[in-house]
């Protein structure tokens, strides 16, 4: 059992690629006593070109064989972009560092499979660099007991609810490569699933007209017309059909050889429509289930959005036309929308240390209430 108190870094970098996101919180791992400084750190063009590289070699590789040799090169690249940040934050109070490393391959369980993940990333090389206790990946513990991996960040929304004094139930809704969604129920139960797409198919549909990363502003998807007939064909998509909670990898909705007859424009409205509706769906089974998200006496009457999709006005439109309830932004609540993440895992590591579960059956389908994470420490050399 550690310290009670911590005062955290916490270290992510998304499949977005554009870089990483720091940010320091005071914390037991169950309540958050104060929000610290933040800082982000982007990948440089060369840095993205070789992530995506190592990427796209995980999906080929899928796990079967020797790793690539370039997650070695990736792995380069990315502690120094992670020690990077995470000094432009570091002082004499910090404790702890949660790093949770570049996801470059998620594959959930099946019916006679065993689920595998990958984050590149090793936390033993940021310890002996910075000089402090490191806890990272996160995700093994829970995937070599039966769960799906993700979504890890659920227990931190609980504590942001909670010191946003926000009444249960409530819903935040985060849209990033991956939609995921976290349900507190009125009597505090925590619930949590990946919905399916978010950002991903779109960015990768922007960059292969050649019109950028992403959709800023969502100004392509906003000109366009979404093509529903294709939205039902992606919707039969295995993913769709299984029960909550699940994971989903953000290149598992890689749809976009179907769309190239259509516009940019038209291909971007679909791809929003796709995000919207997968959500919507995946609402309507914990409505099934009894959760009361659209009615009833304990209904959520709004859900807080995070991730980069909140920023995209054609995803919050899309959103609000699947009556949802009311759809608000993480700053609307007075949360930082670009570091939630980040704090999440400086929030995770002190639950880590502390032997506090973070991933349960209700949100990963791990059998019991499970903590993780592995804890590296600067004495030991790497």
């Amino acid at each position: 059992m550690g310290k009670k108190r911590y005062k955290a870094l916490g270290l992510m970098s998304g499949t977005s690629l554009d870089g990483v996101d720091a940010c320091v919180i005071d914390t037991d791992g169950v309540h958050i006593f104060e929000f610290g400084n933040t800082h982000f750190r982007p990948y440089g063009q060369t840095e993205q070109d070789l992530l995506k590289m190592a990427t796209q070699a995980a999906l080929d590789w899928n796990f079967y064989g020797p790793p690539p040799n370039i997650f070695a090169q990736a792995e380069a690249v990315i502690h120094a972009a992670h020690i990077e940040a995470a000094q432009a934050l570091m002082s004499d109070d910090i404790d702890l560092i949660g790093f949770h490393g570049q996801t470059v391959l998620h594959r959930p369980p099946t019916q006679s499979t065993s689920g595998q993940t990958l984050q590149l990333g090793n936390g033993q090389v940021l310890a002996s660099q910075i000089g402090v206790d490191v806890v990272y990946d996160f995700r093994m513990a829970d995937v070599k007991a039966g769960g799906q991996g993700a979504p890890l960040v659920p227990r931190y929304h609980k504590a942001l609810l909670e010191t946003s004094k926000i009444k249960f139930p409530a819903a935040v809704l985060n849209i990033g490569g991956v939609s995921n969604v976290t349900i507190v129920t009125q009597d505090g139960e925590l619930l949590a699933t990946d919905c399916g797409p978010g950002n991903g198919p779109l960015d990768s549909w922007v960059v292969d007209c050649g019109l950028g990363d992403y959709d800023k502003d969502g100004a392509l998807s906003l000109s366009g017309s979404p093509d529903f007939a294709l939205i039902d064909k992606w919707l039969s998509h295995i993913f769709f059909s299984k029960p909550v909670p699940k994971s989903a990898d953000r290149y598992d909705f890689e749809v976009l050889q179907d769309l190239h007859s259509y516009s940019p424009e038209d291909g971007a409205a679909t791809l929003v429509g796709f995000t919207a509706t997968a959500i919507s769906q995946t609402l309507k089974l914990y409505k099934q289930a009894g959760i009361h998200i659209q009615s009833g006496a304990h209904e959520i009457t709004r859900i807080i959005i995070s991730g980069g999709g909140r920023k995209n006005p054609a995803i919050m439109a899309a959103l609000q036309e699947q009556d949802i309830r009311e759809i608000v932004s993480a700053e609307q609540v007075g949360w930082r929308g670009d570091d939630m993440e980040a704090e999440a895992f400086a929030f995770l590591a002190v639950r880590s240390i502390n032997g506090l579960a973070f991933s349960y059956p209700e949100t990963t389908g791990v059998r019991k209430p499970l903590s993780g994470g592995k804890l590296a420490k600067p004495s030991l050399r790497t």
